[in-house]
């Protein structure tokens, strides 16, 4: 870690790009790793837009079930290592393809949510958003009783609004530090190559690996709070 806190403290302008091993050590699986929930659902069925609209309630069913389980995760030490850095002054904004929503709760502010998140939908028939909790039955907007539709990024739809803010930053980054991300999802899998010099946090190889200023196949959640004393920085 000393040698990714010298390329920050040569950084005006650090970025922060986060992915599911982020989050792995707070109980959420992640997607493509050996034990990665595309290992035993094809996502393809499960969270796709054809999927959502040919059999709705059987979307819901994985949907909710997943979104039982991130709501009983808590952050842990990454997130708040993240949070810290911002905090600081030390990293200018946190872009995640996580839906989990766990950066916010640990104290991050400026999140870029690529991906959108798995706790607000938004109504088919007249656009109102709202809250999405665990239902047995089919969420209904407050105001008309039109369909929700999470305000997740579903394949098989566009990208939203925040990843072209996602952009700009990476643009703008005299560093980007890449954590629990294996960069092989289009087009987040890019947006190292946007910014001047990029750090790659991940236990696995990534294919960008050959590309980065620095590499570590260490856990986050051990490796970051390292990068913090470091830097000379104490978590408050």
């Amino acid at each position: 870690m000393k040698e990714l806190a010298k390329l920050i403290q040569n950084s005006e302008y650090t970025v922060v790009l986060t992915g599911a091993g982020t989050s792995t050590a707070s109980g959420i699986p992640d997607f493509r790793g050996p034990k990665g929930l595309w290992k035993q659902v094809d996502p393809i069925y499960a969270l796709s837009v054809d999927a959502f609209y040919s059999d709705t309630e059987r979307f819901y069913e994985f949907f909710f079930n997943m979104l039982s389980e991130f709501s009983q995760c808590k952050p842990n030490d990454a997130h708040f290592a993240i949070a810290e850095l911002e905090k600081r002054g030390v990293i200018k904004s946190v872009i995640t393809q996580n839906i989990d929503e766990l950066h916010q709760r640990a104290g991050s502010k400026n999140v870029l949510e690529i991906h959108g998140t798995s706790y607000r939908g938004i109504c088919l028939k007249c656009g109102h958003k709202q809250p999405l909790t665990p239902s047995d039955t089919l969420p209904r907007c407050t105001k008309c009783n039109g369909l929700i539709r999470p305000l997740v990024v579903l394949f098989g739809d566009p990208m939203p609004q925040d990843y072209l803010k996602a952009e700009k930053e990476a643009y703008k980054a005299d560093l980007l530090i890449v954590v629990g991300s294996s960069l092989q999802v289009s087009p987040a899998c890019y947006l190292p190559l946007r910014a001047k010099k990029v750090a790659i946090l991940n236990l696995e190889p990534t294919p960008f690996d050959s590309q980065a200023a620095f590499v570590s196949h260490k856990k986050a959640e051990e490796a970051l709070p390292k990068l913090l004393e470091f830097l000379d920085l104490e978590a408050v």
